[in-house]
C-alpha cells in the first residue's frame, strides 16, 4: 500500500497514471500487477473519483525477462566462440613450445620450478575457454535417452563428498520418472554446480533438498515457458540458505556475474542454464532474502525430442604397435597461422610422420597434386581464400578416399551437422598429441606399450 500511495496521489492532481507493482500471495508466490489511473473531473476540473483497472501482467513479464536472457545469452555465446578461437591458437602455441622443453632430461630443476606451473597455467586457460564456449551451445552435445533418476543417485555420492560434514543433503524420488533426451556428463556437471552454489549459498552449515518428479506441463505454464507441453522430469534443487533479492535473480545466470566475496568465476550457473537451454527445457529460480532458494529444472522426456543426431566417430584404433614410434608417413598440415604451424609441425614431427605445411587450401590443392605418397591432411577450419577447412574436408573425402583427413579449430562452433562430412574427425584446440593419433586411427607409443603391458 505504501508504494501505491504516492501514485493514487498523483492521481488525486489531475494526472494519468500507470505503474506496475509485486503482490505476495499465500505461501510466498507473487503476482506482477500493472495498474491505471485516470481520474474523473466533472466540469468543475475538480478530482472526483478514480477509473482503476488493474492487469495481471506475471505472464507477459516472466516471458519477456526469459526472452531478454536467452538473447543476452546468445549475444555472450557468440562473443566467447569467436575469442576462443584466437585464444586457443595462443594456447596451442604456447603448449607446443613448453612441452618439448619440459621432456629435455637437462631441465629437470628449470621443468619442476618454471615449466610445468606455466604447462599448468596454459591448461587451465585450456579448460577455461571450454566452459566459456559452452555458452555459445555450439559445441558437441553427446544427447542420449537417459534415465534422470539413476543418474542422479549416481552422482549423489559425489555430491556428498563435495560439501562439508556439517551439511546434510536428501535425495527424494516420488515416483518413476520417464527417461530423458540430455548429453549426461553436462548434466552431472550442472548438478555438481547446483550443490556448489547451495553449499556457499548457506556458508557450508544446513541442508540440501533435491526433489525428483514426472511432470506434465499444462498448455498454459507451457506457453510461458516456450516449451510444449507434455510429459518433462521436474528436478528441484532446494537450500535453506542466505537466499536472493529479486534483482540478484535476474542477473545469477550471466556470465562472470557472482555474488560471492569470497570469489568465484561466475561461471557455475551459466553452465547449467546453457545445459538447460541446450537440453531444450527450462529453468526457474525462486528466492527471497533469507528464505533460501529453490531451483527448478524441466528436462522434457524422450517423447517430445526429436530423433538424435549421430555425429562423426573417430577412426578405429584397434591396431597394435610396440617399440619406437614407425614412420607414419606424410602428413599435410594446413594452417595459416605461422606460430601454430610451427607448434603443430613440432607435434606431428615427434609421432613419426614426415610434414609438409601450406597456408591455405589452394596450396594444400596444389601440394596434393604434385606430392605421392601423402596418407593424411590435418586441416584448421577458419582460413584465408575462396575455400575454408570444412570445403577441403569435403573435396578431398570425394575425390581421395583413401586420406586420413581431420579439421581441427579454436572454437567448436563448426560443428554444424547441416555442412560437415559426415566421416571427418574433430580436433578442438589446443589437443594432446595421443587426440591427435586417435584421430587418424593411430596410437602413440606410451598408449601401445601400456596395453601390452595389461595383457
Amino acid at each position: 500500500m505504501e508504494h501505491s500511495s504516492r501514485f493514487f496521489e498523483q492521481a488525486r492532481r489531475g494526472m494519468l497514471v500507470d505503474f506496475e507493482m509485486r503482490v505476495e500471495l499465500p505461501e510466498h508466490k507473487f503476482k506482477d500487477v500493472r495498474t491505471l489511473l485516470r481520474p474523473e473531473k466533472p466540469s468543475s476540473r475538480e478530482v472526483i473519483g478514480f477509473y482503476l483497472v488493474s492487469i495481471d501482467v506475471t505472464r507477459r513479464k516472466a516471458t519477456m525477462t526469459a526472452l531478454m536472457q536467452s538473447q543476452k545469452m546468445d549475444a555472450l555465446g557468440r562473443m566467447a566462440s569467436g575469442i576462443s578461437h584466437d585464444f586457443n591458437n595462443l594456447l596451442t602455441v604456447i603448449l607446443g613450445n613448453l612441452l618439448p622443453l619440459s621432456e629435455r632430461p637437462e631441465s629437470a630443476a628449470i621443468k619442476e620450478e618454471f615449466l610445468m606451473p606455466a604447462i599448468s597455467a596454459a591448461r587451465r586457460g585450456s579448460a577455461l575457454t571450454k566452459r566459456l564456449v559452452s555458452l555459445a551451445r555450439r559445441e558437441q552435445f553427446d544427447a542420449r535417452p537417459t534415465d534422470i533418476g539413476e543418474a542422479v543417485r549416481e552422482i549423489y555420492s559425489l555430491l556428498q563428498s563435495s560439501i562439508p560434514s556439517t551439511q546434510t543433503i536428501n535425495l527424494t524420488q516420488k515416483s518413476a520418472l520417464p527417461c530423458a533426451f540430455i548429453d549426461r556428463s553436462q548434466f552431472e556437471m550442472a548438478i555438481l554446480n547446483l550443490a556448489l552454489n547451495a553449499r556457499d549459498a548457506t556458508g557450508g552449515r544446513g541442508r540440501i533438498d533435491i526433489t525428483l518428479a514426472p511432470y506434465a506441463l499444462p498448455p498454459a505454464e507451457a506457453e510461458l515457458s516456450r516449451l510444449p507441453a507434455g510429459n518433462y522430469v521436474r528436478l528441484s534443487f532446494k537450500d535453506d540458505g542466505c537466499g536472493m533479492s529479486e534483482d540478484l535473480t535476474e542477473k545469477i545466470f550471466e556470465p562472470f556475474f557472482t555474488s560471492k566475496t569470497g570469489g568465484g568465476s561466475g561461471l557455475g550457473l551459466s553452465m547449467v542454464y546453457g545445459f538447460v537451454e541446450q537440453s531444450n527445457g527450462a529453468i526457474y529460480v525462486n528466492s527471497a532474502p533469507g528464505q533460501g532458494s529453490e531451483f527448478t529444472i524441466l528436462l522434457p522426456s524422450v517423447d517430445l525430442t526429436p530423433e538424435e543426431y549421430i555425429g562423426p566417430l573417430l577412426p578405429d584404433t584397434s591396431s597394435d604397435t610396440t617399440g619406437e614410434d614407425p614412420d607414419r608417413g606424410i602428413a599435410l598440415l594446413v594452417e595459416d597461422d605461422v606460430d601454430v604451424r610451427r607448434a603443430l609441425c613440432r607435434k606431428l614431427t615427434a609421432t613419426g610422420f614426415t610434414v609438409l605445411e601450406t597456408s591455405d587450401a589452394d596450396e594444400a590443392l596444389d601440394v596434393l597434386s604434385v606430392v605421392q605418397g601423402i596418407t593424411a591432411v590435418i586441416s584448421d577450419i577458419d582460413m584465408p581464400g575462396a575455400m575454408n577447412g570444412v570445403d577441403l574436408a569435403r573435396r578431398l573425402t570425394d575425390s581421395r578416399p583413401d586420406l586420413h583427413v581431420v579439421l581441427m579449430s579454436g572454437k567448436p562452433g563448426h560443428l554444424d551437422k547441416d555442412i560437415w562430412p559426415s566421416d571427418v574427425p574433430f580436433l578442438n584446440k589446443p589437443f594432446t598429441q595421443e587426440e591427435l593419433l586417435a584421430s587418424l586411427g593411430q596410437r602413440s607409443r606410451h598408449t601401445a606399450t601400456e596395453e601390452v603391458k595389461n595383457r
